[in-house]
């Protein structure tokens, strides 16, 4: 007999690994299916930014404090059963490149009503006094609470926190799903389970599904460079302007990212690490004049038109649910988000407006 879990999340990335934490301790009996493993998608980038400041000038997110909140709570949950650490509450230094993008990132952060410090404008002199050799025209953004986390390594923490007699994982199977009363899984192997609620977190790869293919979601390519540095690197805060660097040990740091929204291939290459590389030289040109590239890697993020999740229920399918849509802000969205949907799943508390997956259709 198929064994039976009251909701299976398909997908282990960033989304998926927040709503099966959730839902365990909602004492759920939950399993998580991925063919590709956990981050085997875009969550696999090796490091990555949780910036509440984004975008060129350094706009404020959609409820950019309450998400950074619920991040650094799951994070340091986590972070106390693990030994070896996986985030730095680094801290985010977005110098300006020139003089308009100065004066617009000033009047956002004036304008933005952020918690005390937690988002600041530093003069150019201030800029340059917190990072020697930097880059900086009038000024830029101090993001205090800003975060550099390596994901791939906090997620397999989240696995080894909640997988127990109620939670499973079922990684490296190629499966179907077919739907009668509750919904059905049949691995390629054989093996089968069965389901009350579905959950699709499978990024881009959601749109694979007949459920959800009508959706508006865009691929979009990202890539990183692991570099290393003959001298010691010795700043500790990450640094976003034209990409971003985040410092992993005295000569190692990752350089990304690129956001390719035409594409002929899905892996790195040297078109991509070019590019990183000749951003670096405009804002950090001594790190770049001292640094080689060691390795490299590629994902394809799932963005929405106005660049807000998609999180809700199918409006046809009974017990059918997705969280997909993060793009660039996967890190910062998906605790917060894991978070939304458990409730509206428990309490039945509502789904905010703007995440509504009907918001584009005329």
């Amino acid at each position: 007999m198929a064994k039976h879990f009251d909701f299976c999340v398909i997908g282990a990335g960033l989304a998926g690994m927040h709503i099966a934490q959730e839902l365990v301790d909602r004492n759920a009996k939950v399993c998580v299916i991925d063919p590709n493993g956990i981050a085997g998608g875009a969550s696999g980038t090796p490091v990555g930014l949780a910036n509440p400041a984004t975008g060129r000038f350094a706009s404020k997110s959609w409820k950019a404090e309450t998400s950074l909140d619920f991040l650094t709570t799951s994070l340091e949950k986590i972070q106390l059963v693990t030994k070896r650490p996986f985030f730095k509450k680094s801290g985010i230094l977005r110098p300006a490149l020139d003089e308009k993008i100065a004066s617009k990132m000033k009047k956002n952060v004036g304008s933005d009503n952020w918690n005390g410090d937690s988002v600041k404008w530093l003069n150019e002199n201030e800029v340059k006094s917190l990072h020697a050799g930097i880059n900086c025209t009038n000024g830029g953004v101090w993001v205090k609470k800003g975060l550099s986390v390596q994901i791939p390594d906090y997620l397999r923490a989240i696995r080894k926190q909640i997988e127990n007699e109620l939670c499973a994982f079922y990684f490296d199977k190629e499966y179907e799903i077919s739907k009668n009363e509750d919904w059905f899984i049949r691995f390629k192997d054989h093996d089968s389970l069965s389901t009350s609620r579905l959950i699709f977190t499978s990024g881009i790869w959601t749109k694979n599904s007949e459920c959800w293919n009508h959706l508006k979601l865009h691929a979009v390519k990202g890539q990183i460079v692991l570099m290393e540095s003959q001298n010691p690197v010795e700043f500790d805060h990450a640094v976003s302007a034209l990409g971003y660097v985040s410092r992993i040990d005295d000569k190692r740091f990752i350089l990304g990212s690129t956001y390719e929204h035409s594409f002929s291939h899905e892996q790195a290459d040297q078109k991509g690490r070019d590019y990183m590389v000749d951003r670096l030289k405009r804002v950090l040109p001594d790190l770049a004049s001292n640094s080689k590239v060691i390795s490299s890697w590629a994902g394809i993020r799932a963005s929405t038109p106005d660049r807000k999740p998609y999180l809700g229920v199918h409006p046809s399918l009974e017990k059918c649910f997705l969280f997909t849509g993060l793009g660039s802000k996967g890190l910062l969205y998906s605790a917060y988000g894991a978070h939304i949907l458990t409730d509206y799943l428990f309490d039945n508390s509502p789904i905010p407006i703007e995440l509504n997956l009907n918001r584009f259709t005329t």
